[in-house]
């Protein structure tokens, strides 16, 4: 069965194709408190993750990568940030007048 990643708008799923750009696949945190905060980064609507719910290497940040050995793992406390929201999913920035 494959995997697909889990965030809005992506077609990422794992596979050999995605393995050869170099897109890495990463489980949601087992913790509860983590897992709230990646569940509540994906900004969608009654989203739970289960055990097997996945996420690409595309919504991270590079300096977010721990590279040092054969597996490519996420650093700790890490929270997916990347995304391509739909303008209704886009967070209203307040500007301060000074």
């Amino acid at each position: 069965m494959p995997d697909f990643c889990a965030a809005y708008g992506c077609s990422n799923r794992r596979c050999v194709a995605t393995k050869a750009r170099g897109i890495t696949f990463h489980l949601f945190p087992k913790t509860k408190e983590r897992r709230r905060k990646w569940e509540l980064a994906l900004r969608r609507k009654d989203f739970s993750a289960n055990n097997r719910t996945m996420i690409c290497s595309e919504h991270f940040r590079r300096e977010e990568f721990d590279r040092t050995g054969q597996t490519v793992r996420l650093k700790e406390g890490v929270v997916p940030s990347i995304f391509n929201f739909p303008a209704h999913l886009q967070r209203s920035v307040c500007l301060q007048s000074l």
